[in-house]
This record gives C-alpha cells, sequence and structure tokens, in this order.
C-alpha cells in the first residue's frame, strides 16, 4: 500500500500524461515505464507474483537534487494498484504514434 503523499504525486503525474505534459519511455520487454524529469526520474515495472499470484507494481523514484532513491510497491490486494495501473497504462501509451484514421 502506497502513502497518501505518493498516492497524491500518481494522481498528478497521471493528469499530466494524459494531458499530454509528460512522455513516457515505455519497455515492453521488462514491463516497465521511465520517466526522466528535471529534478527525478521514475521508473514504473510491472510483475505477476506467483507465490501470492498477483500482479504488483513496483515503483522507484529517483531525486536528482540529492541522489537518493526511494521504492514503494503495491499489488492487486490494495485499493492503490488500480491507480498506479492507469498510471501505466496512460504512461505506456504516452510515446504511442497512432494513425489518424484507423480505418
Amino acid at each position: 500500500m502506497l502513502p497518501e503523499k505518493i498516492r497524491r504525486f500518481i494522481k498528478s503525474l497521471c493528469a499530466d500524461t494524459e494531458s499530454g505534459l509528460l512522455r513516457w519511455h515505455y519497455d515492453d520487454d521488462a514491463s516497465r515505464v521511465e520517466l526522466d524529469a528535471e529534478s527525478f526520474h521514475i521508473a514504473l515495472l510491472y510483475r505477476f507474483d506467483p507465490v501470492e499470484e498477483v500482479g504488483v507494481f513496483r515503483m522507484t523514484y529517483s531525486n536528482k537534487a540529492d541522489d537518493r532513491d526511494y521504492f514503494f510497491s503495491t499489488n492487486q490486494n490494495y485499493p492503490d494498484f488500480e491507480l498506479v495501473s492507469a498510471l501505466y497504462d496512460s504512461a505506456q501509451s504516452s510515446d504511442m504514434e497512432l494513425p489518424v484514421q484507423p480505418f
């Protein structure tokens, strides 16, 4: 389960990503999205935990000002999983080019 401060930050990231202000890098082989901003770097990784039989998101927040890394995680058993999943999906599609006319 994520701390409230991190949940608020994720909501902000999601809104900025959805509005097109942020473009993430998506690595499909690693199931990872990354954002390199001026003052921080974020990596969000999805994995399935075969022991617990749940999906898990792990987030690494790297503060560039003091060169410190912070680690957070959530899984399908917690209500904030859906929030992180929404960010992951938005981030994944943020750098995607779609045809103007799909048909």
